[in-house]
């Protein structure tokens, strides 16, 4: 076998040399092959051959181990989502009541679901990788694609409608003034906001927030003008001075609504940084699959 080995190379080399019409006779009698080449054109026709072989082969390897690298991105950035959305559902979800829209806790919602996606997918680009199964890419190519334009088109919504969302919040904060202490769901919300943001009410027409307890709410006509929650101590003796007679040293006295639409602003910010650069993930490791796709035989 090892003497027929020179005889078959030299046999390539003619029938590249053959075809490139650079040989001007070629003879294979028995194990013995007789070539005639210009210039050694052939030669140099097998080395470019084996050249480009061989950086294709690089190239491929290069492109399946960042695809490795870009699916640990995209697993962590999974992991950091799905946290997201676990921590605004369980510790910020009490604000939804006074939203007038269930947009938050759905942002919520969305996280949490896309993490998880996320994270799954991720796994089925490391094993297609590794595997260098065609089917395997081209799922999680799809499945990726799907994830960017969902993260997309709820990002340009989101733009869209952030005004209406301040406008509508407004209004269901006014409304619901009325139905302090008659509604339990309403109530807790109204305790939770005041508590958690330090504040009191909502300000109308440049009045302090405070008073508008007493302006829209039948509970705090007479003796009390404020909820407990909106007084600075827990003492109770000292909080039932504090909702008679309200001041700077023993209540809050400033409106929720600004440190509300501040806070979710600020929450919106977080979750457009963190769906950018998803979408950003997403857009690298659909494109070394597609490169990898591309290069398995």
């Amino acid at each position: 076998m090892q003497e027929l080995l020179p005889s078959i190379h030299q046999s390539i080399i003619c029938m590249v040399a053959w075809v490139e019409k650079k040989s001007e006779i070629s003879i294979d009698i028995g194990k013995l092959t007789i070539c005639h080449w210009k210039r050694g054109s052939s030669e140099r026709k097998i080395g470019e051959i084996v050249n480009v072989s061989m950086m294709v082969e690089g190239c491929a390897k290069g492109v399946k181990y960042g695809l490795f690298v870009a699916n640990a991105v995209i697993l962590v950035g999974g992991i950091v989502v799905f946290s997201v959305g676990i921590w605004t559902l369980a510790d910020r979800s009490f604000m939804e009541r006074l939203l007038g829209s269930d947009l938050y806790v759905s942002s919520a919602s969305i996280l949490i679901a896309t993490g998880i996606i996320v994270t799954i997918i991720s796994f089925l680009g490391f094993l297609g990788a590794v595997k260098e199964i065609k089917c395997m890419l081209l799922t999680f190519f799809i499945i990726l694609f799907m994830i960017f334009i969902t993260m997309l088109v709820g990002g340009i919504l989101g733009y869209v409608f952030r005004s209406e969302v301040d406008d509508r919040m407004h209004t269901e904060m006014l409304l619901t003034i009325k139905l302090y202490q008659n509604d339990t769901q309403v109530t807790d919300a109204w305790d939770a906001v005041q508590t958690h943001f330090q504040c009191c009410g909502l300000s109308l027409d440049k009045n302090p927030g405070y008073e508008v307890w007493s302006k829209q709410n039948a509970h705090f006509g007479g003796v009390y003008k404020i909820p407990a929650t909106c007084c600075k101590t827990k003492d109770d003796g000292l909080r039932d001075r504090c909702q008679k007679d309200p001041n700077e040293m023993n209540a809050y006295l400033e409106g929720c609504y600004e440190k509300m639409k501040d806070f979710v602003e600020r929450h919106a910010k977080i979750v457009g940084g963190i769906g950018v650069g998803i979408a950003c993930l997403l857009l690298v490791g659909m494109a070394l699959s597609c490169a990898l796709f591309c290069l398995i035989k």
